[in-house]
């Protein structure tokens, strides 16, 4: 690996805490659960197979390090359920190694949530950090690398914060499909 490289993801895992906002409190990228989502002029929402919409948002508008961000949200109302944002490599081993140093520094800056596998928990809130490799057929991937860092803040899947997230996202698809019958 260059040195540009080593600079790059020296840079990556030590940037401005901003980034990370207060995951305490549901904040991510600037973002925050449970939130309305304002989107962009002109951004067109993917669906997703749970009903949610996925906006895939040109992160150079909020945190310039990240190569992509998705923001899931219920269908009607934009309330914000999951934040992600990615970073791309060229192969599997500098991912990894990101990916280990991200974990890291969000072990070290969220303490008492608790560990599994690549994933702290803490009350309705959890972090995640995965190491994918582009699948041969996929409809949304940004880079011509081929290995993607996703990290992302969620509800825990087990707690009352998903649970209230996932029936609004039902209420709401049910709405919609029963204002297009009529």
């Amino acid at each position: 690996m260059g040195i540009i490289c080593r600079l790059v993801l020296i840079g990556l895992i030590f940037f401005n805490a901003a980034a990370f906002a207060d995951a305490n409190d549901g904040e991510y990228l600037g973002l925050k659960l449970g939130d309305r989502y304002k989107a962009p002029r002109g951004a067109v929402p993917g669906d997703h197979i749970t009903g949610a919409l996925v906006y895939n948002v040109d992160p150079h508008h909020r945190i310039e390090h990240l190569e992509s961000i998705s923001i899931y949200v219920t269908p009607k109302s934009s309330i914000i359920g999951s934040i992600f944002g990615e970073w791309y490599f060229p192969n599997r081993k500098a991912a990894e190694s990101f990916a280990k140093r991200y974990m890291a520094r969000l072990q070290e800056r969220y303490g008492d949530w608790r560990r599994r596998r690549q994933s702290l928990t803490y009350g309705d809130y959890q972090l995640w950090v995965e190491v994918e490799e582009k699948p041969p057929i996929v409809d949304y991937w940004p880079s011509d690398k081929d290995v993607r860092v996703g990290i992302g803040l969620i509800y825990n899947p087990d707690s009352a914060g998903r649970s209230e997230w996932m029936a609004l996202v039902n209420d709401e698809l049910n709405d919609l499909q029963l204002s297009a019958k009529h």
